[in-house]
């Protein structure tokens, strides 16, 4: 008998597997039901196929759409594996063919949908032939609490009862929520199964939300910027993907259409050419993507918000498939908020399967779904996260590799500071001794407290080696480096700080070590990005990036784009103090930008002159200005700044121009508020 992995190589091409695939195919080969939740692109079908291939009978796979069984088929015969599917759209000499090849055992996989499942010719098939395994795809369809509820799949236990001996079950679907799961379970009737759920992260995924003025110019930038890679633009209507197909052919791009209001001939020539790399990007509804497999898509940009994070998830996880880095974009308007209410509102009007409140129970959830997915577009919470905690899977806080924390964070170098703490906690330990946070601070710090001299921690080597820090920066290192798992907390009698497996990696092996720092938002270059001038400039980028085939960062990095919109130079002799952009850039692009540049320059100088002109007004007239500033009002200061308060409300309250109020604040270090 051939292995799991000959079978892989043989038919497939692989040399090993991936991730839990090999536990997944073992459960099944031993006779155990599996659920299996695998992100898109993580093979699920692989486990149900290899098994297919290593035991005598037929496998009988239950999926959901017509053209994703065609697809999976078509692959699977490709690789000389006889499969076949049954559906409606077979003309009944096909479907006479099919029947006739299970019957006398030519087929080892049969495709059907779960509304086939009760047919008579399907019954009689099942008892005269034997099912050595049952795959049930998209298995979150099964609950309430999934994304696409369908009625027919609660048919599957019935089914699997009138068979005259049960087959191992293996249930799969790429976003499941713990809820769903355990629905999985309970209405498939599976029988103590093994669960694997494979982690939801995809690192090399950049999650980004955007809320552009224009929607469309935007999108017509972003698409110039990646002009040389592969892309899905997902629309959540029909009419939107037309009217971006016509906009963008009439604007000279290159792409392709995909929606289920057109004919199957039509879609599998769209999707064909894009699979062929002949169009580049695919301007699709939800009915693209299932079962594709298109490893370099390098982006993909809902233009619409979906209804739902699992729906976005699965279709936002067909970038990157290939494992190199990949963007997920979404453009943002509350316009999307009401498009997807009215679709759940007219939601299963024409499923007759479903009686008044279990739909209006489906509506009901459905608008909870949306509430969530609202939220994901609007937050300024890390946005991998979000995502991560939705499905019940830890994850630390900030992942420095989203739009949320590229505006809010910014990541320092703080390896030196990460040795040092670790240090302490090490030389601790030598002595026997453990410390909490407050106490190991004090350390760091030199601070010589009644519990340190009766400790004699005053003789460490490492006291007072952070004596220039505050108690801020080395809590929040020593939270980043437990949350890291460099240090642990041991919480027995009360938290205090140990070592653990990984802290040689900091104090031995030197690794490096990067603390994401909450950026100061009132000297922030980020709010330029949504400034109406850098979407000019990066327009005008995007479009010299698709006119001469390079890349954007070629032309003018993002760096220069912002000190372009700081500085604003009148001249390309002033760029050339810019260093982030070349002489060979000033020399071919300079013009240009100076051109777009001008009217933001004149707008300033107005501005300029009208505040010189109220500066000069109030240094006349406002005696406050020559007052000066009281250790009161300092401490008062501090306090607002504790609590947050508006800075026009600190001004009012100590009759302050607000000017000065933030001039005190700055030189204070606080947090200014607005």
């Amino acid at each position: 008998m051939a292995t799991p992995e000959q079978v892989l190589k043989h038919y497939f091409g692989y040399s090993s597997f991936k991730g839990q695939q090999k536990k997944l195919i073992n459960n099944l080969l031993d006779g155990k039901d599996v659920l299996a939740v695998m992100p898109t692109g993580a093979g699920k079908s692989i486990c149900y196929q290899i098994p297919s291939l290593l035991v005598s009978g037929l496998t009988l796979v239950i999926s959901p759409l017509i053209s994703l069984m065609k697809d999976q088929v078509g692959a699977l015969n490709n690789n000389g594996i006889p499969a076949a599917y049954l559906s409606s759209t077979l003309s009944l000499d096909e479907r006479k063919t099919v029947f006739a090849m299970a019957y006398s055992g030519k087929l080892k996989l049969l495709y059907v949908s779960p509304e086939r499942l009760m047919a008579d010719g399907l019954l009689n098939l099942f008892q005269h032939i034997k099912i050595n395994y049952v795959a049930v795809d998209e298995a979150h369809c099964i609950s309430q609490w999934g994304q696409d509820f369908r009625p027919s799949y609660s048919k599957i236990h019935e089914f699997l009862q009138s068979l005259p001996e049960r087959p191992p079950v293996g249930a799969f679907t790429a976003t499941a929520t713990h809820t769903v799961r355990q629905d999985i379970i309970k209405f498939l009737g599976l029988n103590n199964p093994c669960v694997v759920v494979s982690g939801f992260d995809r690192p090399n995924l950049t999650f980004i939300t955007e809320q552009p003025r224009d929607k469309f110019e935007h999108l017509m930038t972003l698409l110039n910027e990646r002009h040389y890679k592969s892309g899905i633009v997902y629309c959540t209507t029909r009419k939107t993907v037309d009217e971006l197909y016509q906009k963008l052919t009439s604007r000279g791009f290159k792409v392709g259409c995909y929606h289920a209001g057109m004919l199957s001939d039509e879609r599998k020539a769209q999707q064909d050419a894009f699979l062929l790399d002949q169009t580049n990007i695919m301007i699709a509804t939800n009915a693209f993507g299932m079962g594709i497999d298109k490893p370099n898509v390098s982006f993909v940009i809902h233009y619409q918000m979906p209804q739902s994070i699992e729906g976005y998830y699965q279709e936002a996880g067909r970038a990157g498939r290939d494992g190199n880095k990949a963007e997920c974009i979404l453009l943002f308007e509350p316009q999307d908020v009401k498009i997807c209410e009215f679709l759940i509102e007219h939601s299963h009007e024409d499923n007759t399967e479903l009686d008044t409140k279990t739909r209006l129970s489906l509506r009901k959830r459905e608008r909870k779904r949306l509430e969530i997915m609202t939220e994901y577009s609007t937050t300024n919470k890390c946005l991998r996260h979000f995502i991560l905690d939705y499905f019940g899977e830890y994850s630390t806080e900030n992942c420095m590799n989203c739009s949320s924390c590229f505006m809010h964070f910014i990541s320092e170098d703080a390896t030196l500071d990460a040795q040092k703490i670790v240090s302490c906690v090490f030389r601790l330990a030598q002595r026997k001794r453990s410390v909490g946070k407050a106490t190991l601070t004090e350390i760091l710090q030199g601070i010589e407290t009644e519990r340190i001299l009766q400790n004699d921690f005053i003789s460490l080597s490492t006291f007072g080696i952070m004596r220039n820090s505050s108690t801020k920066h080395i809590y929040r290192m020593i939270d980043a480096l437990v949350s890291c798992g460099y240090l642990e907390i041991d919480k027995n009698f009360y938290p205090i700080i140990k070592l653990c497996k990984r802290s040689g990696e900091i104090i031995y092996d030197k690794k490096p070590f990067f603390l994401n720092t909450p950026r100061d938002n009132t000297n922030s270059n980020y709010s330029i990005k949504y400034s109406s001038l850098y979407e000019n400039l990066r327009s005008v980028r995007a479009f010299i990036c698709a006119k001469t085939n390079i890349k954007p960062e070629d032309v003018i990095s993002d760096t220069a784009l912002e000190q372009l919109c700081i500085r604003l130079p009148e001249s390309t002799n002033k760029m050339r103090k810019i260093p982030e952009i070349s002489d060979k850039q000033i020399e071919l692009y300079g013009e240009i930008f100076i051109k777009y540049i001008s009217p933001y320059l004149s707008k300033q100088k107005q501005n300029l002159s009208k505040t010189a002109q109220t500066a000069k007004t109030i240094s006349r007239t406002d005696p406050r200005l020559k007052k000066p500033w009281t250790s009161e009002e300092d401490n008062l200061l501090r306090q607002f700044a504790s609590l947050k308060t508006p800075v026009n409300q600190i001004a009012s309250t100590i009759d302050r121009p607000i000017s000065m109020v933030i001039a005190r604040m700055k030189l204070l270090c606080l947090q200014i508020t607005r």
